[in-house]
């Protein structure tokens, strides 16, 4: 029997049953980037058999404030783009990579710009609907500018025991359900 992340334990069993059970999307947004926002994912799809997987990244003007050339905040002629191709996806040392190793039925990932990101979550989502061609049973959906557009049935908001939240965190720290403190 699979044990549940601490961080999905309830009290009363009955609740934390019926919540695990009436989920269908979840975010895990972070308080800059190496928060443990991953690592949360993978733990999640330990126990959410048959869930898919969107990485979101919102595209910064000028310098990557993470400070690495990781290809991520490269030029997008559109608003956005919606990346499938399965050498990009499963590129080694990439966040898609640890995703699909961890058992996500499929794994996407939306690269938008700012004013591109409400279209861009629209129509990745429904590539994952029960309907389309990839039917997810829920979606996990790492990204912490999302919590703008979307209402999941769960957001959780990872972070260090001494971050100093990025700004666009500190917009969403309001929407979320849970504070993960990563400590170490």
């Amino acid at each position: 029997m699979r044990r549940r992340p601490e961080f999905l334990l309830c009290r009363n069993e009955k609740i934390g049953d019926r919540i695990l059970e009436q989920m269908k999307i979840i975010t895990v947004s972070g308080a800059h980037s190496n928060a443990g926002k991953t690592r949360v994912i993978e733990r999640l799809l330990e126990i959410f058999k048959g869930w898919s997987c969107l990485k979101v990244t919102t595209l910064h003007k000028g310098l990557c404030p993470t400070g690495r050339d990781c290809g991520a905040c490269g030029k997008l002629s559109s608003r956005f783009s919606i990346v499938s191709d399965k050498g990009i996806i499963e590129e080694p040392g990439k966040d898609t990579r640890r995703f699909k190793e961890a058992g996500a039925k499929d794994v996407l990932w939306l690269r938008a710009k700012p004013r591109g990101l409400r279209q861009g979550l629209k129509k990745a989502i429904s590539m994952f609907s029960a309907e389309g061609e990839k039917g997810a049973r829920g979606l996990i959906i790492e990204g912490t500018s999302v919590l703008k557009y979307l209402h999941p049935d769960l957001a959780i908001f990872v972070k260090r025991d001494n971050s100093l939240l990025k700004d666009s965190a500190k917009e969403v720290l309001k929407k979320v359900d849970l504070i993960l403190t990563v400590y170490g």
